[in-house]
């Protein structure tokens, strides 16, 4: 059973069946394409005479590039391509092409060697020739122009320099280069229909075996791309920026890797126009946190703090340094893990102005609500100080970010015995983040929350006071300018498996000259918003960070931001009190929520932290503003407010009108898998004739390995996951037959009202999904007899890129009679432990059912 909190302990999940499920999907060609093959002629034509062109204008340019005598380059030409969107995108491989990364509305960047483009012109002589199998050109629908190409590798800011970059300045970029070659991984295999499960897994056995080996081989091609890169780079006398013990700042993931680059602007153009495997170049992020104008005095208190105890979870604090030595906070610090990253100094203590910026977070996660004023107060958690951020607020561009996220997780996790499960990140660029591809930020955060059991908890970002000001002046109101793109969520929290926070005001102000852009649970005035990349739920949970005040009748806007608006945090002492109430930010929302975290880390601390996600996420909950509103607006909530607000009671206990059962260890799955959960429903709760009101919720949290050079989350991860759960009225064994016989359909739930739903415009809240990212919650309220013998919980593996990367997931499952008029945790915790007790005594039934 899982760890007890009182008598009413989240308790474990049954499974039951673990099997093959029946999956429908496929869909049919494009219009486009179904024209293009009932033209084959005239479109055949056509592409003969754009790779052509295409020929000419490479040979052209390469002839250039050696009567210049510029350094040469390894590899292919790089090229634009626009397919049909709904196809896969493999096909390209077929006529030519190594497929570089794929982009938006059904661009793609790809690269050959051939600047002939032999085998591209003989697919299409066959396909006019309507030959057998020829119609792969039907779904090419051009060759762009190059300079097309390089307006959608290029960042917006950058493009937009372009043409002013002269050949001897300076820049730093970071660059992305593919590096998977032409080396296809193997699909994972199909179970026969007459095919024992022996049969099928020597099979598997021997798929997963090419798969390793052809995986092996893009390692191969990974150390020589960067070998090339680094040797091109060196011909102009530039530079990879090395930054941490003597290693260079290149950050990998299974298909790609990105380097920081110190070059000159003619060594960045040749790269741009001629390295043929870059899909992105990028200006470095403007990581910065705005200083706080404010200074809100408190008295100090008298409480008497005692350290964590010694067991308790470790949390990193990765900002801009602590002082360790507040009275706040020294019992908690674990002062011989301190270090700082920064290039030119060793101090690891905060030196931000106006009261600290580190130290502010730290003492948010010790302290979430308020500062004690006397008694004895026990500190949550550990803290370990690692400074990445500079007296400013900066973090210099000499500093990589994904590999300081790796290197940090590498000796903080891995290296370690003393391991940090939970990171907390109140750091992130100044601008909204980039929706091509997910930036290599974030995609490390993904990475390591794969290859390790830890859990990022992500500040959303803060929109300046000028730009709200802006807003405000041109009739922008709050909080509806917020939906604007540029207050989208900065990088990097649009990573998948971080648990990116937001922010909301923690108070109602009001005067006759005054009124806060936002009364109480409301979005602060600066949260940024959602949705993140590939319309993925973000900010994931809200916290309270304050918000400003404006002024009522002067044309000059101005926005302040008196105590009542602001948290209580900790602050630098003795430059000022040791603590106050003088700042505002999801940086002090966030580390409420790792706060939480570590609550759950306390009672269940060999759980994964995928589990901490989960419960954070099924604990948060709308304020009755959001509650109360038009369904038709569910999706602008989402974008403001996401799951809504953690509770920590919620989170880690439950009582007798609430019960949580979750997957206490974490669970592995692969494609074509199926885990089917039974929750068995008391018989008094499912009878006729009852009408008790009951909430439902229902959170997956799941990792699976990135792949940086592709687009939406089916193709980012190696396996990615939905749940499906029984419909009204539906008992156990229809829902089986359902899972592994018969499919489902995908336009309906079953009856169900869920607040998201499983497809697209299928739930209350229109334009989202809830399988779109790898934090799926969804939660409904229905009658008590609309229940039957059992509730149950389908969670289906897909294949993603790589199908040897299997998922991993914990699950969470609530009841809650909301009116509190039906005692539910004793009746269920009961009809639980007996079909556990059954389930140990028998394996768990697996199906092979096709």
């Amino acid at each position: 059973m899982a760890n007890r909190t009182g008598n009413f302990s989240h308790l474990p999940l049954p499974l039951v069946l673990s099997g093959i499920p029946k999956l429908r999907g496929g869909g049919e060609p494009s219009e486009r394409t179904v024209q293009n093959n009932n033209n084959r002629a005239e479109h055949g034509t056509y592409i003969k005479r754009r790779s052509a062109e295409l020929s000419l204008f490479w040979k052209e340019r390469r002839d250039g590039r050696i009567r210049q005598d510029l350094p040469e380059i390894e590899g292919g030409i790089p090229l634009l391509l626009e397919i049909d969107p709904e196809v896969d995108i493999e096909f390209l491989r077929g006529l030519g092409f190594e497929i570089v990364a794929e982009l938006k509305d059904g661009f793609i960047i790809v690269a050959t060697d051939d600047a002939d483009f032999t085998r591209l012109n003989q697919k299409v002589d066959d396909f006019i020739a309507n030959l057998n199998r020829s119609g792969s050109p039907a779904k090419l629908y051009g060759l762009g122009a190059e300079h097309d190409r390089l307006m959608r590798i290029l960042s917006d800011e950058l493009y937009q320099r372009w043409n002013l970059i002269q050949d001897n300045d300076v820049i730093i970029v970071d660059v992305g280069v593919e590096c998977s070659g032409n080396i296809k991984l193997p699909k994972y295999p199909r179970k026969g229909r007459n095919e024992s499960i022996e049969q099928f897994n020597r099979r598997v056995s021997r798929w997963e075996q090419r798969f390793q080996d052809k995986y092996m081989q893009w390692d191969k091609l990974k150390i020589q791309r960067e070998d090339t890169l680094i040797s091109f780079v060196n011909e102009y006398d530039g530079e990879i920026l090395v930054i941490i013990d003597g290693e260079s700042s290149i950050a990998e993931l299974p298909d790609s890797f990105t380097g920081r680059l110190n070059i000159n602007g003619k060594c960045l153009k040749d790269l741009a126009n001629n390295f043929g495997y870059i899909f992105e170049i990028v200006l470095p992020d403007d990581i910065r946190i705005l200083p706080q104008d404010a200074f809100n005095a408190e008295a100090e208190s008298e409480t008497n703090i005692l350290p964590p105890t010694t067991d308790g979870p470790i949390i990193c604090v990765i900002d801009s340094g602590i002082q360790e030595g507040h009275r706040y906070l020294a019992p908690a610090i674990l002062a011989n893990d301190s270090i700082c990253l920064l290039k030119h100094t060793d101090e690891v203590s905060d030196y931000v102005e106006e009261g600290g910026h580190g130290t502010r977070v730290c003492g948010a996660v010790l302290y979430p609500d308020q500062i004690p004023i006397d008694g004895d107060y026990q500190l949550p958690c550990w803290i370990r100080n690692i400074r990445i951020l500079d007296d400013t607020n900066i973090m210099p561009d000499n500093l990589n970010p994904p590999y300081v996220i790796k290197y940090i997780v590498n000796r903080f996790y891995a290296g370690t015995e003393d391991k940090s499960k939970l990171y907390n990140h109140s750091i992130g660029s100044s601008s909204p983040c980039r929706l091509m591809h997910m930036s290599a930020w974030a995609a490390e955060i993904d990475n390591q929350s794969y290859e390790n059991d830890i859990l990022f908890i992500q500040a959303a970002g803060n929109v300046s006071s000028n730009t709200i000001k802006e807003y405000l002046r041109t009739g922008n109101e709050h909080p509806q300018y917020l939906l604007n793109p540029l207050c989208r969520v900065s990088n990097p929290a649009q990573s998948l498996q971080a648990l990116t926070v937001g922010s909301i005001s923690l108070s109602d102000y009001e005067t006759k000259d005054l009124i806060a852009l936002g009364n109480k649970n409301e979005p602060s005035s600066f949260t940024r918003t959602g949705p993140g990349i590939w319309d993925v739920v973000k900010p994931d949970v809200v916290e309270y960070g304050g918000t400003e005040v404006k002024n009522r009748e002067d044309r000059l806007i101005t926005l302040t931001t008196p105590p009542e608006v602001c948290p209580e945090l900790i602050r630098v002492s003795p430059e000022g009190p040791a603590y106050s109430k003088d700042a505002i930010g999801t940086s002090f929302s966030t580390p409420k929520v790792t706060h939480i975290a570590a609550q759950i880390q306390k009672i269940l601390p060999e759980s994964p932290a995928l589990l901490y996600r989960a419960l954070i996420a099924q604990s948060a909950r709308w304020p009755e503003w959001a509650q109360n509103i038009e369904s038709e607006r569910y999706a602008e909530v989402l974008r403001y407010i996401g799951y809504g607000i953690p509770n920590v009671v919620r989170a880690t206990e439950n009582n007798e009108y609430r019960i949580t059962l979750i997957t206490n260890e974490q669970v592995e799955i692969g494609t074509r898998e199926a885990h089917i959960y039974k929750i068995p429903i008391p018989q008094e709760l499912s009878e006729i004739g009852e009408d008790f009101e009951i909430l439902i919720e229902v959170t997956l949290s799941y990792s699976a390995k990135p792949r940086r050079t592709r687009r939406t989350v089916k193709r980012y991860l190696s396996t990615w996951l939905e749940w499906e759960s029984s419909r009204l009225g539906e008992d156990f064994e229809t829902f089986k037959q359902r899972i592994f016989v018969t499919g489902r359909s995908m336009d309906d739930d079953g009856g169900i009202k869920w607040a998201i739903g499983s497809a697209r415009n299928q739930g209350m809240a229109k334009n989202f999904s809830r399988g779109n990212g790898t934090l799926q919650k969804d939660w409904a309220i229905i009658k008590s007899h609309e229940l039957r013998d059992a509730f149950c919980i389908a969670v289906r593996g897909h294949e993603g890129w790589g199908a040897a990367f299997k998922a991993q997931y914990a699950l969470a499952v609530s009841f809650e009679a909301i009116k509190q008029d039906i005692p539910i945790y004793e009746p269920i915790r009961n009809l639980v432990e007996i079909e556990i007790k059954n389930q140990q005594e028998m394996e768990i039934e697996i199906t092979g059912i096709e």
